[in-house]
């Protein structure tokens, strides 16, 4: 019977220290991740092949607020435009709404060389109301191109209908 509740305990606690720290979990890949301008914590949204997270706390610390739903649930919006790779996502917890978008924009100059110039925000909503919106500190917002969450949504059997009509199963 010990050695059953030594294992039950280990377990719980793999399970526990997964999450307990702001950033991406074991297996999970960055989507963003943003040192919020002025303050000491940081926004991480990781994805695997099933799970989107959102984690919100000073890194390395246990998370002030952690949200993780489906993939195919994702409130998910890709940006594309001439000179930018960036999208948005929307994680919602009751009445609030938290909103974390990043961007980058690049020129190319002599010799195909590109320069990026990176940026990103956090809003926060209740009901609808912006209560506030953080701005990400230009260097560590990260936007990686290839095997994203786009692709990921994809391999779940999603099709992106554009801006009007969003993500759909069919």
């Amino acid at each position: 019977m010990k050695q059953h509740v030594t294992a039950l305990v280990t377990i719980a606690f793999a399970l526990l220290t997964t999450h307990a720290s702001a950033g991406c979990a074991p297996g999970f890949d960055p989507f963003t991740v943003c040192d919020i301008k002025g303050r000491d914590t940081s926004v991480h949204v990781c994805h695997d092949d099933q799970n989107v997270t959102y984690s919100y706390g000073v890194f390395g610390d246990a998370p002030q607020l952690y949200l993780s739903e489906p993939i195919a649930m994702a409130d998910y919006h890709p940006w594309d435009a001439p000179a930018v790779t960036s999208g948005s996502i929307t994680f919602h917890s009751g009445d609030y709404a938290y909103e974390v978008a990043s961007s980058f924009t690049y020129e190319f100059f002599a010799d195909d060389i590109p320069s990026v110039t990176h940026f990103g925000w956090v809003t926060v909503t209740r009901n609808g109301e912006i209560l506030d919106k953080l701005e990400c500190m230009p260097k560590p917002v990260r936007y990686p191109y290839g095997g994203t969450l786009y692709d990921r949504m994809i391999a779940v059997g999603m099709v992106w209908k554009g801006y009007e009509r969003g993500w759909s199963d069919d």
